[in-house]
């Protein structure tokens, strides 16, 4: 009985439309089936008392994604942003009981959904900028890992490079991006005004991780890029090499690879 009380309390306080709404779907709409277990008074009835926890829950879920989608929220303004988490909300109403993971849908929502398409006009750069953002919470939220060193490198012997796989931390993200957005979420960060957003489309790369218990983020070059996600994917260090070779010549491959190489393990992207 307690069972099925708590999903049917779940049910209506989740509904994208409303407690009276969903009633009136469920056949109910005078709300009679909610007398079992809930008490009315003078000053309101079983659906009125509802509604007061299921705004609440939509205000809670408004002020999460506010707040892990800030700036987004100072970029396109805080009406424009009401608009956007309504229509994410009755598109995209979440599945997980933890409201850390209200906005993981949030980036495809807007890069691809019929009900976002005004927000995509209106904003074309908003899709990238969410999941950048999305990015960053689950840098923050990854699992540890032990990192390699220099010094472990160091030890291995000159054979054993070809074949030597560099997993990547699992906080560490490669964003691909159709538009420059980092400028407005490091606006946000710096607490300033958010600068113009982009006006064309620009293709380019992100890396997202954490260390020392803050999440950063920052441009790639191409190549970098083009490696850190070969690494991810299992690829060995002569691999790795080979993809450069590709780009910058088969003489200053290694090089380039190894200085790369030394460039992640100090920013602590490399597992051991």
């Amino acid at each position: 009985m307690l069972d099925a009380t708590q999903r049917r309390l779940s049910h209506l306080l989740t509904a994208p439309e409303g407690v009276g709404a969903a009633l009136h779907e469920a056949g109910d709409p005078d709300g009679r089936s909610l007398a079992s277990f809930i008490v009315s008074d003078g000053l309101l009835d079983a659906t009125s008392r509802l509604e007061v926890y299921a705004n609440a829950y939509f205000a809670r879920l408004h002020a999460v994604l506010c707040d892990d989608f800030g700036a987004l929220a100072a970029a396109i303004g805080g009406d424009w942003m009401n608009d956007v988490v309504v229509a994410y909300l009755l598109a995209c109403p979440p599945r997980r009981p933890s409201i850390r993971h209200a906005g993981e849908k949030l980036g495809d929502f807007l890069a691809a959904h019929p009900a976002a398409l005004p927000f995509r006009r209106r904003f074309p750069w908003c899709a990238d900028l969410a999941r950048l953002e999305h990015a960053l919470c689950d840098a923050f939220d990854a699992a540890d890992a032990s990192l390699r060193t220099r010094e472990s490198l160091a030890t291995l012997p000159p054979d054993a490079w070809p074949a030597l796989h560099l997993p990547v931390a699992p906080c560490a993200r490669v964003l691909r991006l159709e538009w420059p957005v980092l400028p407005l979420r490091e606006a946000y960060e710096r607490d300033e005004t958010p600068p113009a957003p982009p006006a064309e489309p620009e293709a380019g790369a992100a890396l997202v991780w954490r260390r020392d218990e803050l999440v950063r983020f920052r441009p790639l070059e191409p190549l970098e890029a083009l490696l850190l996600e070969r690494a991810a994917a299992g690829d060995p260090f002569e691999a790795l090499c080979a993809a450069a070779a590709r780009e910058v010549g088969e003489a200053d491959a290694p090089a380039c690879t190894a200085q790369l190489l030394a460039g992640w393990i100090d920013a602590g992207l490399i597992a051991a």
